[in-house]
């Protein structure tokens, strides 16, 4: 049985070569399994423990690793799974995306710091809302825009922390280019916060976006990963031959 953690757009990729049998897949929330073209989904977090009795319990003899380049907790209990049951582990790294202008941070703690010193306009988040926490109290006199899934566990986060209605967008990608121009020109946006979750999480189309708009893009980098594919097709490849 092969395991796909996913949630994520290379998921059905796999599964097109894959075919119907033989796997299982395994998401964090009910939109990661709307995306997903699968019979075979399992939705809910897993901590390390229970992925252990969940690999052991559906006979897994292979993992293979398609999470979201930021869910690292889950990638580093996945790799530790795989190790402990010595099964073969494979992990998808998407390539980066090269970036001419704006601000490259290494963290959301210096993403908030640079925010404070720019000459602040309008600025729009695209990074999700379990982070809406630790921009909003920066924000001051300044409008921030974010870009939420239209979810309520993404809704309630923003209105936790503050967030008026008028300031969210609630809407499920992909986001094309023209989608993105059109938002910024709508919120007048001079910033967009974005994470280094590449061409398949859509930041590409972000990075074109902004050079288009004359929108300045503030990207936050993720954690560095060695060891993984940085072509899906050779893991497929791979994959199948095994």
């Amino acid at each position: 049985m092969i395991w796909i953690l996913g949630g994520t757009t290379e998921v059905n990729k796999l599964l097109d070569l894959l075919g119907d049998d033989d796997h299982i897949i395994t998401v964090a929330t009910e939109s990661g399994a709307e995306s997903t073209h699968s019979k075979h989904v399992h939705v809910g977090r897993l901590t390390k423990a229970q992925m252990l009795d969940f690999a052991k319990e559906n006979r897994v003899d292979k993992i293979v690793d398609l999470t979201h380049p930021y869910a690292t907790i889950v990638t580093d209990q996945a790799r530790d799974v795989a190790r402990e049951l010595e099964i073969p582990y494979y992990r998808y790294i998407r390539p980066e995306i090269h970036m001419e202008n704006g601000y490259t941070v290494g963290s959301v703690d210096e993403c908030c710091k640079l925010l404070k010193k720019l000459n602040q306009g309008p600025i729009l988040f695209t990074t999700g809302s379990k982070n809406i926490k630790d921009f909003e109290p920066i924000r001051g006199e300044n409008q921030f825009i974010y870009r939420i899934l239209p979810t309520l566990e993404s809704l309630q986060l923003a209105f936790d922390a503050g967030v008026s209605y008028k300031d969210l967008v609630a809407m499920l990608g992909p986001f094309s280019l023209d989608l993105n121009i059109a938002l910024f020109k709508q919120y007048g946006v001079r910033y967009c916060v974005m994470k280094e979750s590449g061409k398949e999480g859509g930041q590409e189309e972000k990075i074109f976006a902004c050079k288009q708009a004359n929108v300045c893009p503030i990207v936050i980098k993720r954690q560095v990963e060695e060891d993984g594919y940085k072509d899906l097709n050779a893991l497929i490849s791979d994959l199948l031959k095994n």
